[in-house]
């Protein structure tokens, strides 16, 4: 199942946890800079987003405290 770029970019905002960063640079080969600015929707790779998106699918969603 294709699952759109922002749909992904979302899923990755809302469950992000410390080490996220790191682990999807350790698993595509990409420099941990790199991969937060795909994060944050400065660059563009489909790579990365997959693993991020992998990584945080299986999560449920941070919950805001302010709330």
């Amino acid at each position: 199942m294709l699952v759109p770029k922002l749909i992904k970019m979302t899923v990755i905002a809302s469950r992000q946890r410390r080490g996220d960063v790191s682990k999807t640079a350790e698993n595509t080969g990409f420099s941990p800079s790199y991969v937060s600015r795909v994060f944050r929707g400065l660059r563009n790779n489909e790579t990365i987003l997959s693993e991020g998106y992998r990584i945080a699918s299986r999560r449920m969603k941070n919950i805001d405290p302010n709330a």
